[in-house]
Order: C-alpha cells, then structure tokens, then sequence
C-alpha cells in the first residue's frame, strides 16, 4: 500500500495486490490476487533516434462496486486519472 492511497470502506485486498500511492479505491471494491493499481504505466517518445519514457503524473481512481480480476495491471494515467467507473468488473489478466 502506497503511503497515499486512499482505500474506502469494505475493499477486499486478495493477496500480494499492490496500491501505489495517490490511488483512490471506493467503497466495496474487490481486487483479486497479484493485481497492480497505479503502475507507471507504458509511454516513451522517441528523441533524437532514442526511445525517452514519458512519465505518468494521473492517478488511479476506483469507484464503488467494482471487481477486478487476477493479474490485472491499472496504470496511472499520463496527466489526468485513470478512472474505472462504479459497478465495472474487470476479468483475469487484462
């Protein structure tokens, strides 16, 4: 758990879950095991013939009643959030 997450009431955390910080999750959210909310993410420019990562400064926001599978990767977005609407369900993997 990242020292900023910000984690709502009833949230089901299966094992080895990894919350960045900055993550918001709401009220009775699940996330199942080996799931990462709030990674860097995948973005890279290419500069004068190299390949540069673009940081992401967004965040993850998860709203209530939403279910996430097994080994699912939520990356924070480039400049705003990443926003998973209540009531989603995410399968295995994604």
């Amino acid at each position: 758990m990242g020292r900023t997450a910000s984690i709502g009431d009833f949230v089901r955390l299966h094992p080895n879950v990894v919350v960045y910080s900055g993550c918001e999750l709401g009220t009775r959210v699940v996330v199942h095991a080996g799931s990462v909310i709030g990674s860097d993410g995948y973005g890279y420019v290419l500069d004068r013939g190299k390949h540069r990562k673009v940081p992401r400064i967004g965040k993850v926001v998860i709203e209530a009643d939403v279910e996430i599978g097994a080994n699912v990767a939520i990356d924070r977005g480039a400049l705003g959030p990443t926003v998973i609407g209540e009531g989603t369900k995410i399968d295995n993997l994604v």
